[in-house]
């Protein structure tokens, strides 16, 4: 009987503390806040944007900020609304496809259903920051040609300013990082011969 009374009492206890909050759901938009003018127009090049690799404390619905150099902070009511992985892949082959003028490209694990002229690989090695600091990426990215060799390779580290302390521009500089990554690889593409 007395834990049975205990019991009531905790259920009514948890009954008054409120509703619980919903979370927040955020995702990458395909061209908001990123400069996609064109770098160059090849209707007949084809691209292969492989999969995007993530550090695994990323790859995780919850956004994940730094809190210390070597400290993480997983924000459970601040989440993405569907995989950041595929964010990213579907951000990145949206803005090749409008920077280079090419509707021609495939992304992982999609086949290419058109000749492939240049395969792109791209790595983030990091992609955040802790909340009102600028968003950090750095990421590896390398261009093959259709035989699987190597045309060009570099890294990118940038610094990406927030607007206000807002999810929503936390979000939007993430965007704007990530956009700034394809511009470089789109140039590089097109300098190609």
């Amino acid at each position: 009987m007395q834990w049975l009374a205990i019991g009531v009492a905790a259920l009514a206890l948890g009954c008054l503390g409120g509703p619980t909050p919903e979370p927040e759901y955020f995702t990458l938009s395909a061209a908001d806040g990123a400069d996609t003018t064109p770098v160059a127009t090849q209707p007949e090049l084809g691209l292969v944007l492989g999969q995007v690799e993530l550090p695994r404390y990323l790859d995780r619905s919850e956004l994940v900020t730094r809190s210390g150099p070597h400290r993480l902070k997983v924000w459970n009511l601040v989440r993405w609304g569907g995989s950041l992985r595929t964010d990213v892949q579907r951000v990145v082959a949206d803005d090749l496809s409008r920077l280079l003028g090419t509707a021609r490209i495939a992304v992982y694990p999609a086949e290419a259903r058109f000749p492939v002229n240049c395969r792109v690989l791209l790595e983030l090695l990091e992609f955040g920051s802790a909340p009102g600091q600028p968003v950090a990426l750095r990421a590896r990215w390398t261009l093959a040609g259709a035989d699987g060799r190597a045309l060009a390779a570099s890294e990118t580290n940038l610094q990406q300013p927030v607007a206000s302390a807002s999810w929503e521009d936390y979000v939007a500089a993430h965007r704007a990082a990530l956009g700034a990554v394809t511009r470089e690889i789109a140039e590089r593409i097109a300098g190609l011969p």
